[in-house]
């Protein structure tokens, strides 16, 4: 059995990890466009509940994972200034570099063939395999060559935000609101790592154009970012990583499988953070 998967992040290659484990002698191949040390965004959270699915049924990869994260057992919401702890409701993250070098490192040792740097612009360029996994994100060349059997629907949601990270180490998964002259933002962050911890921002269209932000470059940007949470960030900077302003993509697919491909992860359906 020969399988290609398009994507080499957490999802293809937990993907990869997995099938090749359960049948070691089928051929498994990653193609990934970027090299094997990149990545955009900083960390990747899990709810408590999502490490018990992979507990499980990978108890051995969650024993390997688990000491690898930061943990937490609540959120926090802070809003005029009064912070308010939610219980309950723990998480955990790992930066997402880190995850992806420990999922290739044991693909490796499964016997996984992965290609780095190497772009796939046509199906027809895997030759012949009797599998396409489409794990290769939100513009998925999979789900787009196969969108006629698998009918994806798109809807674009209207805020803005960007994707930073900064040295503050935050003691939980927190929103964070602050006003500015322009209008409302609000923080989504927590930390990933002993020294970093993930900050998105996030604000409505008409305060992201009244701020100027859609004229701001990148530099200007996280400065105005900076001011508007000086309180929360302590003096630490923010830190930037393809850290564009972007709307969020809520996608889905009427169907899962088209012919011999499949659809997982982010070219699947996509979950607002």
């Amino acid at each position: 059995m020969q399988l290609a998967i398009l994507g080499a992040g957490p999802a293809g290659l937990l993907f990869a990890l997995l099938i090749r484990r359960r049948f070691p002698r089928w051929q498994v191949r990653v193609y990934e466009q970027n090299a094997a040390d990149a990545t955009f965004g900083f960390g990747v959270v899990f709810s408590h509940g999502a490490l018990g699915f992979l507990e499980r049924d990978a108890p051995e990869l969650h024993a390997q994972l688990v000491p690898r994260m930061q943990h937490w057992p609540i959120q926090r919401i802070v809003h005029r200034g009064e912070a308010v702890d939610i219980d309950g409701n723990g998480f955990s993250a790992v930066a997402r570099l880190e995850l992806n070098r420990f999922l290739q490192q044991l693909c490796r040792d499964a016997g996984v063939s992965m290609h780095f740097e190497t772009r796939i612009d046509s199906l027809e360029e895997l030759g012949a395999p009797e599998l396409i996994i489409g794990a290769d994100g939100a513009n998925s060349l999979v789900r787009r060559e196969r969108a006629a059997q698998l009918a994806p629907q798109i809807e674009w949601l209207t805020n803005r935000f960007a994707w930073y990270g900064t040295p503050r180490r935050f003691e939980c998964l927190s929103l964070t609101f602050r006003q500015s002259e322009h209008g409302a933002f609000v923080a989504h962050h927590y930390r990933y790592s002993q020294s970093m911890s993930t900050f998105i921002v996030e604000c409505d269209d008409a305060t992201w154009r009244r701020a100027g932000l859609d004229q701001l470059d990148d530099e200007a940007s996280r400065e105005y970012c900076e001011g508007v949470f000086a309180a929360d960030l302590g003096g630490e900077p923010l830190v930037s990583n393809h850290s564009i302003w972007r709307q969020f993509p809520l996608l889905h697919n009427h169907n899962w499988s088209a012919g011999n491909a499949v659809l997982i992860g982010d070219a699947l359906r996509t979950m607002n953070f």
